[in-house]
């Protein structure tokens, strides 16, 4: 009986993570929302049945890929969604806090992707940047593509193609910082997915997020990212300026979680409704002053603890 569950859920999920990948190539722009739910399905499948069963699904899509979609699509599935697909719910198992499973899973992601791009550099003798370009360029023609697909022509296309250009270069300069940032939001994200559904099909250790801190250790990091982006109007050092902005893309999303983690405790202290928590998050996540100002409470909550239970007199 476990065996015929196992076996139909893990083709339901070979599906399902196809669709999520492909979704922009039959349902446009709108289909970008479903990349994020690209290592869900997998890791749902090695919360429920185990690492084996997770193993199938992301060994088969990397397969059908093969076929389907270009080198650099299959490296991008494999460094972003696939091996964090595997890693997450095999670290949740063990088990481990779902914070460290999150760290260790990123850093697990970021190996793989070094090791293609190594690999790549090996084989067809290019330079790292020349790679790094192939692969966000690969992206603009994907965009481009569902642009076009959906309709745009004309003015209105050149403006896109404008804006992800734009975006190209941005990405291109921020790229490991990018790279890193986005490989840890998904793994939270899914996380958050585990969570929402687990029921009593398995379960997930750790500090309630509520609760959540960065280790004390980790302000350093901010504080040298924070210099080293300055540096240059002390010292004229490119790498070390670009090191510290490609931190600071990284760094500063985690103290935006703390700042959340605070937000989120007081409403529950509060007794506010989950339509009132649902919505103050939404605009949370959506309003850019409010993400600039829950950053700096995450910051500063290492000094002024705003979650200590205050006496009244």
């Amino acid at each position: 009986m476990i065996k015929g569950q196992a076996a139909l859920f893990t083709l339901l999920a070979i599906g399902a993570t196809l669709i999520c990948l492909l979704g922009t190539s039959f349902l446009g722009p709108a289909g970008t929302f479903l990349n994020l739910l690209t290592p869900f399905p997998a890791a749902y499948i090695g919360m429920r049945f185990g690492l084996r069963s997770s193993i199938v699904v992301v060994v088969v899509t990397a397969l059908l890929l093969i076929k389907l979609a270009t080198l650099y699509s299959l490296m991008a599935y494999l460094g972003m969604f696939g091996l964090g697909s595997l890693l997450m719910p095999y670290l949740l198992r063990r088990p481990l806090f779902w914070d460290r499973s999150v760290f260790y899973t990123t850093l697990g992601s970021l190996a793989l992707t070094l090791l293609m791009i190594a690999t790549v550099l090996v084989v067809r003798h290019q330079a790292p940047l020349e790679v790094i370009d192939t692969i966000v360029q690969n992206e603009v023609d994907q965009a481009m593509q569902v642009y076009t697909v959906a309709g745009l022509e004309g003015e209105q296309l050149q403006q896109m193609q404008q804006v992800v250009a734009t975006m190209a270069d941005f990405v291109k300069q921020y790229f490991f910082g990018l790279y890193i940032g986005a490989v840890m939001g998904l793994q939270f994200f899914c996380l958050w997915l585990l969570h929402l559904i687990k029921r009593r099909d398995y379960q997930i250790f750790g500090t309630p997020f509520s609760l959540w801190k960065l280790p004390v250790w980790m302000i350093w990091v901010l504080i040298f990212a924070g210099f080293a982006t300055y540096s240059t109007y002390v010292m004229k050092v490119g790498a070390l300026e670009a090191l510290g902005k490609n931190l600071l893309v990284v760094v500063l999303p985690l103290y935006f979680l703390q700042g959340l983690a605070v937000v989120i405790n007081f409403m529950r202290r509060k007794k506010y409704p989950a339509a009132i928590k649902g919505l103050v998050i939404a605009l949370l996540l959506i309003l850019n002053p409010l993400q600039i100002l829950i950053t700096g409470v995450g910051v500063f909550d290492l000094w002024v603890d705003f979650r200590r239970p205050r006496t009244k007199n």
